[in-house]
């Protein structure tokens, strides 16, 4: 039996320069381990259109399910809705 496989996007600059720490990630480990599932994947991208679109259009490819998280606030580098 194949079992589902859940990656995680974690979006934003704030995260890649330090600015703000992802807590989203030990969140969804706590929740996925509750039912026995588990992360197989995640992967950072900052605020950049293009790199946000590839790494969405990579993600969505592999069957798998994802989360994403950042990049939806009202400020102008949020662009995650616009990317989907």
């Amino acid at each position: 039996m194949t079992h589902q496989k859940f990656r995680l996007i974690v979006v934003g600059d704030e995260i890649l320069s330090g600015k703000r720490q992802d807590k989203h990630m030990s969140k969804l480990i706590e929740l996925l381990s509750e039912r026995s599932l588990s992360l197989s994947h995640v992967e950072y991208v900052g605020d950049d259109r293009e790199a946000i679109t590839q790494v969405l259009k990579r993600s969505f490819s592999t069957g798998d399910i994802v989360f994403s998280t950042g990049g939806i606030g009202a400020t102008p580098d949020d662009h995650t809705r616009q990317c989907a």
